[in-house]
């Protein structure tokens, strides 16, 4: 039996635009990001696209985003508090210069220690991405679309990866757009994972737009 999981980053929000640190603060979209997200939509629909069922964080960027899509392809959506993003500590709502600046003028911390004081560390977002991936499996196989955000989206693909956060090491990032996909597939009974697409932004390319 096989899962199809695609893994979706929400569209452009007001502090994207704005270059402002979001973590788990919320913002909604911005006019660019719900065009994003309804060129998305109309893109599967157009190419039959199908899947039956988004969940999705329950941050502002990535509900509407998945309700966008979901209005368009006549999908039900469920909220896991799980796919929020990382809590990024006292840098929450700075500017990204001010946020790199502080960063980089601090050593490299373990992956047990807080993002900036407060925040969540690399390992407690990497158990929390592995606990959303353990609950999709949990489901019936299905071709299942998830909402979420560039860090825990990040940290889920190195779970499905078997990269689990080491020392002060630099781990692998993956890159996601605004509205960028992974497309994946788990086959439960060779237990083999297999990646199709990734950063995926097909909607976005001049050669196509809807009719």
């Amino acid at each position: 039996m096989t899962f199809r999981i695609t893994l979706l980053r929400h569209g452009l929000s007001q502090a994207n635009k704005s270059d402002v640190v979001q973590g788990q603060l919320d913002f909604p979209l911005a006019e660019e990001g719900i065009a994003q997200a309804r060129l998305l939509a109309e893109y599967w629909q157009t190419h039959g696209e199908h899947f039956d069922l988004i969940v999705s964080s329950p941050l502002l960027r990535a509900r509407q985003t998945a309700e966008i899509i979901a209005a368009q392809l006549s999908l039900i959506i469920e909220f896991d508090p799980g796919l929020m993003e990382r809590h990024m500590g006292e840098g929450q709502g700075l500017g990204g210069a001010e946020f790199d600046g502080i960063i980089g003028a601090r050593p490299r911390p373990s992956v047990f220690e807080p993002m900036l004081e407060t925040g969540e560390s690399a390992w407690e977002l990497y158990r929390r991405a592995s606990d959303v991936l353990g609950r999709l499996l949990q489901r019936d196989p299905g071709s299942y679309l998830v909402v979420s955000h560039g860090a825990l989206l990040n940290a889920l693909l190195r779970a499905v990866l078997a990269l689990a956060p080491s020392g002060r090491a630099r781990q692998p990032s993956f890159e996601f757009a605004n509205t960028a996909f992974v497309e994946l597939s788990y086959d439960e009974d060779e237990g083999n994972w297999r990646m199709h697409r990734l950063n995926a932004t097909p909607h976005l390319e001049e050669t196509w737009r809807p009719s």
